[in-house]
């Protein structure tokens, strides 16, 4: 039997909720053994998430992740300093990492919902005006993980309490002017012009030019707020989402479809993805 020679460096963009994680408990246990694999073999395995800084600092420590991460829809690229890549020009330095900001700051977000008087017209809740309990009641949160998803920064993500057609027209006011609405697991996301795919592109670009020229992008996610990373990545996981619906996407690059969602799904697919350009876990 013979064996592909390695000729791609892979990173790994991956979706949390639904994705990586159990959309029910939060947990990537199932996942734990080969995030550490994929660690010591040096994979970058980058999360591309909905959550803020604060949620995915906490899950980066718990799984022992050491590489970048992208917060709030793409809003924003954390890099490790220690990780030797150079801090471009326009990035910040804050707490160990250079940060690249692609969103606008949550508060300019919450001035456009007032101005135009969208609470009056469409019915939602925000999450950050969400008392603690509530959070923990709509999510399942513990107290402490309901705290750091409060914690935004460059997005404003809602409970979606109106029909779908609202949705749609919701969607339509905000667009027009410049801003992003987008769908995930859970709730709604309001933010600048920013998405997961074009923080993930960026990021790749550097990677490229600083580590390893022959980089290709491995991306995995299941909801409407995943399909640009998942659209311009080298290798797509379309993970199923919890009613076993997959997202459409126009790709024609390989694309692997999971068999379920979260954790055990996840691995399988990364596994096969990783296993037909040369690498085993």
């Amino acid at each position: 039997m013979s064996v592909r020679v390695r000729n791609e460096s892979p990173t790994i963009y991956t979706d949390l909720d639904g994705t990586l994680l159990d959309h029910e408990t939060y947990s990537a246990e199932a996942a734990c053994t080969v995030l550490h694999s994929l660690t010591e073999q040096g994979i970058p395995i980058v999360p591309a998430t909905s959550k803020t800084y604060s949620e995915v600092s906490h899950f980066r420590r718990e799984m022992g992740l050491k590489h970048a991460f992208i917060v709030e829809n793409g809003a924003a690229i954390y890099v490790p300093v220690d990780l030797d890549i150079r801090c471009p020009m326009g990035s910040k330095l804050f707490e160990g990492c250079w940060v690249r900001e692609f969103g606008v700051k949550r508060q300019a977000l919450c001035d456009v919902l007032e101005a135009l008087d969208m609470s009056r017209r469409f019915e939602f809740k925000s999450l950050t005006d969400m008392r603690t309990n509530e959070v923990m009641a709509t999510t399942g949160l513990s107290r402490d993980s309901a705290e750091r998803a409060q914690n935004r920064l460059y997005s404003e993500t809602l409970d979606w309490r109106d029909s779908q057609d609202a949705l749609v027209e919701f969607k339509q006011v905000l667009t027009e002017i410049g801003f992003s609405v987008s769908e995930g697991g859970r709730f709604v996301h309001l933010m600048g012009p920013n998405n997961k795919g074009i923080a993930a592109q960026w990021f790749q670009g550097v990677l490229k030019r600083e580590v390893a020229p022959d980089a290709v992008m491995i991306a995995a996610g299941d909801a409407p707020n995943d399909r640009e990373l998942l659209e311009n990545a080298d290798y797509a996981l379309l993970m199923r989402n919890m009613k076993g619906t997959p997202l459409k996407l126009q790709r024609t690059g390989p694309t692997w479809l999971s068999d379920s969602a979260g954790p055990e799904a996840w691995v399988k697919g990364i596994n096969e993805i990783l296993t037909s350009i040369g690498w085993n876990i």
